[in-house]
């Protein structure tokens, strides 16, 4: 997994007369121009590179034939030294990402090089529309080695094989997987004869996951062994089937660490509602026809449920946030006294209906309209980790969505006042609410 660092479009609010982002790149250049074009700002798709991407193997540099392209051994960023430039245009040729430019007049190659570490462009833009993404950042959490098989085998687009890759290489080695029945359930057993993962599975069903682990933790202690005993389990599993053997677990104090995929529902047998499927949510068994609207109830609220038991540790998480998400595996891996929890919201292409290259800004909409905000509880004291200080309407999220399409608008105003209400309930911490 190589995750570099760039500048990215995050919003999609760039009016067609500002060029902040052009000019302040302009600027920094001098004479030779900017490498950010502004018209193409505005057409890039949210969450998408606007930059240069910084390869950690750039092509540019080893098509460079005069060693007038460098790359900075700590920060990974790639430059051209002007003087060294012979204006081949080598280099344009070699870049398979198009981000190598070419200045005509001075006849030389011209590429982004973050300002040093600092984008100007992201600094001037007075919308917030570009973010520094640092892949940097996440990297330093990960183990080099990838423990799960090339490819996936589950639905396009779907961000619940992210976080379990994502998860194995935070984890590292001394880590055993239990599951039962669901969407990640091929990922982890594998095909056939082939495994899926190099990390050890142990496949249960729906109602003794927690408990197997739990054997499995007294028998490692009974012996003296430490592992990362880990659940990943979907919402219709850990919500409704397998509360029970869950709570008493958290109750007694189970050193487990337990991932929830929420995907709001039984995707893996055909999209059936579950505890977490939201208010007006289309399912199959809360259709939508004559007098029926999807599902007519709020959802059950896990993390705060699992508050509630005073775990060790609890938190929520995104795949469209993964520096978040993996600071706080960390620290549930670190947890000595009992239980940890993260809920993690995947949103599912398949079952709520929207494009399969959308997962990541659904996900994002999610947290930025307060639908499923960012926090973690510890040491009895409850925070943000992504506080939002202008949420964006819940109609923003909904209108993505395929499964919220029959919403009419006295609907959406009730699913704003239960999304309101829940985000309220976190004020019950008042003290800890800062970032």
């Amino acid at each position: 997994m190589k995750l570099s660092n760039f500048v990215r479009k995050i919003r999609n609010v760039c009016p067609s007369d500002c060029f902040a982002c052009e000019e302040a790149c302009a600027k920094k250049m001098g004479n030779l121009g900017s490498v950010i074009n502004a018209n193409q700002v505005r057409k890039a798709g949210v969450y998408k590179a606007i930059t240069c991407l910084q390869c950690r193997k750039p092509e540019c540099k080893d098509a460079c034939p005069n060693d007038a392209i460098v790359q900075d051994e700590e920060n990974g960023i790639v430059r051209v030294i002007q003087e060294n430039c012979i204006g081949c245009e080598t280099c344009i040729e070699a870049c398979p990402h198009q981000n190598m430019l070419f200045d005509s007049n001075a006849r030389m190659a011209l590429k982004c090089d973050l300002c040093g570490g600092a984008p100007e462009c992201v600094s001037a833009c007075p919308y917030g529309a570009l973010e520094f993404f640092r892949g940097d950042n996440i990297r330093s959490y990960l183990s080099d080695e990838d423990f799960l098989s090339p490819g996936t085998r589950a639905c396009a687009g779907c961000p619940g094989e992210l976080i379990y890759r994502f998860s194995q290489r935070i984890l590292g080695s001394n880590t055993v997987f239990f599951g039962c029945p669901g969407c990640m359930t091929i990922l982890m057993t594998g095909h056939e004869t082939m495994a899926g993962s190099r990390l050890p599975y142990v496949s249960c069903l729906f109602t003794n996951v927690i408990s197997t682990m739990t054997g499995t933790y007294r028998y490692y202690r009974h012996i003296g062994k430490e592992a990362n005993l880990v659940a990943y389990i979907g919402d219709g599993c850990l919500s409704d089937i397998e509360f029970q053997a869950l709570s008493a677990a958290a109750m007694r104090k189970e050193k487990l660490i337990v991932l929830c995929y929420d995907n709001e529902g039984y995707q893996n047998t055909g999209n059936q509602m579950s505890s977490t499927t939201a208010f007006g949510s289309l399912t199959t068994t809360s259709p939508v026809g004559g007098e029926l609207h999807g599902k007519d109830r709020d959802s059950k609220y896990m993390p705060l449920i699992m508050v509630a038991h005073d775990i060790s540790y609890v938190a929520t998480a995104s795949p469209a946030y993964l520096e978040d998400y993996a600071r706080k595996l960390t620290k549930a891996m670190n947890v000595k006294d009992g239980m940890s929890y993260i809920h993690i919201l995947t949103p599912c292409p398949t079952g709520w209906g929207f494009p399969i290259d959308k997962s990541i800004d659904v996900g994002k909409l999610a947290v930025e309209t307060n639908y499923f905000p960012l926090w973690e509880y510890e040491q009895g004291v409850l925070r943000l980790t992504y506080k939002i200080n202008t949420p964006q309407p819940i109609g923003d999220y909904t209108k993505l969505i395929g499964r919220y399409r029959h919403m009419n608008e006295d609907e959406l105003q009730q699913l704003q006042r239960l999304v309101d209400k829940r985000f309220n309930k976190l004020g019950f911490y008042p003290q800890s609410l800062q970032q």
